[in-house]
């Protein structure tokens, strides 16, 4: 076992969790229905918090993703190709907000896309 699988003995353990920990927390815990003060953790509590909330079972499918973490304008891989995950997300409410789906997006445009989209489907 690798020190990076034991969070408690990370020598910035005991710091406050980072804002990416906080977010991913947030989201984490929405589509878990489960109550969590990210900002009562610390950086450990915070990483094993992440664990154990992505293996519980989902229980509210509906639960929508958070705001991207980082401004998707700053993104350096932001011109790279879209991730399958981005354009599938794209493909499924472009088509119930009546839109044509794009066939080849980057990531940044994807990531705006996506948030345009939320909007009008209320998904």
């Amino acid at each position: 076992m690798s020190q990076l699988d034991n969070p408690s003995q990370w020598t910035t353990g005991a710091d406050a969790p980072t804002s990416k920990q906080k977010a991913f927390i947030s989201t984490l815990a929405s589509s878990k229905n489960a109550s969590v003060d990210p900002e009562a953790l610390n950086k450990s509590e915070a990483s094993a918090k992440i664990n154990e909330l992505k293996n519980a079972p989902t229980q509210n499918a509906d639960a929508t993703a958070g705001q991207p973490i980082q401004d998707p304008d700053t993104w350096s891989t932001g011109d790279d190709k879209a991730t399958g995950k981005q354009m599938g997300y794209v493909a499924v409410m472009a088509k119930k907000a009546g839109e044509d789906v794009p066939k080849e997006m980057g990531k940044t445009e994807a990531s705006k896309k996506i948030e345009e989209l939320k909007e009008k489907t209320g998904m």
